[in-house]
């Protein structure tokens, strides 16, 4: 019955996904660049995002192992919606088209956007195998006896249908439905399931003190999720091509906060059924399938599929969202560099053709990367891969004295600090945002002044 009943659901979620996408007749409809987008969608969209499976997964993982401090994966991890919701209308106003690349050759020149282009296609490349690591551990629980490979591809085929096919508008209406449907679901169970430990204060009492506490989590990792998140996470293609799909400046702010109200109170729950998971007695190793074993033990067959096949989607979107973003950027270098006379119906077909392609290859790094500890090497990706664009891009929207050098030279030290941080194992003693912000932001403000001057002599 639980198999059935996460078929069933999933198969109709897709399908709505899908049925978006039937109308869909050129290359800027599907992927954002037409501006149709409303706020309460935009904010479906970004929580969908931001939720994913770090934030169930991930976080049940930290209920389990530090308890209700693995909250603050979305509270502080959401935070960036705020700061993106500042610089709504300034991005929107300097930001041509849906792609972030455009914006980097116009404002700088063509080796910036290579970089940024070619960093991201990598950075994808890494990313989706994290998200596929979260979905495997729900697909296996709900499917027993299935082999970690078979489950990453069903995840991953679940999000490729809809995204290849529908794009921006597959996307929207996937994430509002599903951003609805977890938090219904996961209210519903956390309520139903705290009597049966006697509540939550008896559930608590039965742990290690620490489990009760907030400060349970480090105090530089927090600061790293809201700094990494401002500075990363805003400025990814992934979060700005929906932005760029608002309507309007004003839904683009108001779905931005709206992002973070969806977003942020998810781990309170999630991480309250890592804990519940502990608190049973399970010995489940890393705490990696805390989510799905809490689910399948303390409920039904029936609820639990549901519960699933929303969990399977809400992560599918987060892919979804990052396959549609390295989709685009890769057309983009197919339309500048390729065949700039590309007419939109070739282009529209390409995109389609390159988001399922490439989603596909991610399988191969899925299979290498680790299982412990995804939350802490997904973040950390983030911080290599995205921190150190922030400066071109929030810096070059609101700085004039900002130059081309300042911005490629800002983005190559700062990513290469990070991927030697990570290579040492330096991220459990300090988070690599730290590094990298610090070392991109002071090779960018020193080597623009330096450059401006010389272009103002000149």
């Amino acid at each position: 019955m639980l198999i059935a009943t996460w078929i069933i659901t999933f198969v109709i979620i897709v399908a709505i996904g899908v049925y978006s996408g039937t109308k869909i007749k050129s290359a800027n409809q599907w992927s954002g660049g037409d501006k149709t987008m409303g706020a309460v969608t935009l904010g479906c969209v970004f929580a969908a995002w931001q939720i994913g499976g770090m934030a169930v997964v991930g976080a049940a993982q930290n209920g389990y192992n530090l308890g209700v401090a693995g909250a603050w994966y979305s509270i502080a991890g959401s935070f960036y919606f705020i700061a993106l919701a500042i610089f709504a209308k300034t991005i929107r106003n300097n930001m041509p088209g849906d792609s972030v690349p455009v914006y980097l050759q116009k404002r700088f020149d063509t080796r910036t956007y290579r970089l940024y282009s070619y960093a991201w296609i990598v950075y994808g490349f890494l990313y989706i195998p994290t998200q596929l690591k979260t979905v495997a551990s729900i697909i296996q629980i709900a499917i027993p006896n299935l082999n970690v490979t078979l489950a990453m591809l069903i995840g991953l085929t679940i999000a490729v249908i809809y995204t290849s096919f529908s794009g921006m508008r597959g996307m929207s209406s996937v994430g509002r439905v599903v951003c609805i449907g977890i938090y219904a679901l996961l209210i519903f169970f956390v309520l139903t399931t705290l009597p049966k430990f006697g509540g939550f204060s008896a559930m608590m009492s039965e742990l290690p003190a620490e489990y009760s506490s907030m400060g349970n989590m480090p105090t530089q990792r927090i600061i790293a999720w809201i700094l990494g998140g401002c500075l990363s996470t805003a400025v990814m293609q992934s979060v700005l091509q929906p932005l760029l799909a608002a309507k309007s400046p004003q839904a683009a702010r108001t779905g931005s906060i709206l992002g973070y109200v969806f977003a942020a109170p998810i781990c309170l729950l999630t991480a309250t059924c890592g804990i519940f998971a502990k608190v049973s007695g399970a010995d489940l190793g890393d705490g990696s399938t805390a989510f799905a074993y809490s689910v399948k033990t303390l409920s039904s067959p029936v609820f639990a599929g549901v519960v699933f096949a929303f969990a399977t989607m809400i992560i599918a979107a987060t892919m979804a969202t990052m396959m549609l973003a390295t989709g685009t950027i890769i057309t983009n270098i197919y339309k500048t560099e390729i065949n700039p006379n590309a007419d939109d119906t070739k282009v529209l077909k390409l995109s389609k053709l390159i988001t399922f392609v490439f989603a596909y290859l991610t399988l191969i790094p899925a299979l290498f990367l680790p299982s412990n500890a995804l939350t802490n090497l997904f973040l950390t990706l983030q911080h290599v891969a995205a921190a150190p664009v922030s400066f071109a891009i929030l810096v070059g929207l609101t700085w004039k004295r900002c130059t081309k050098q300042g911005a490629f030279w800002s983005m190559a030290t700062g990513m290469a600090v990070g991927v030697v941080w990570m290579l040492l194992g330096l991220t459990d003693m300090l988070e690599a945002v730290y590094p990298v912000v610090l070392v991109s932001y002071t090779v960018g403000i020193v080597v623009s002044l330096a450059t401006s001057k010389k272009a103002e002599v000149a």
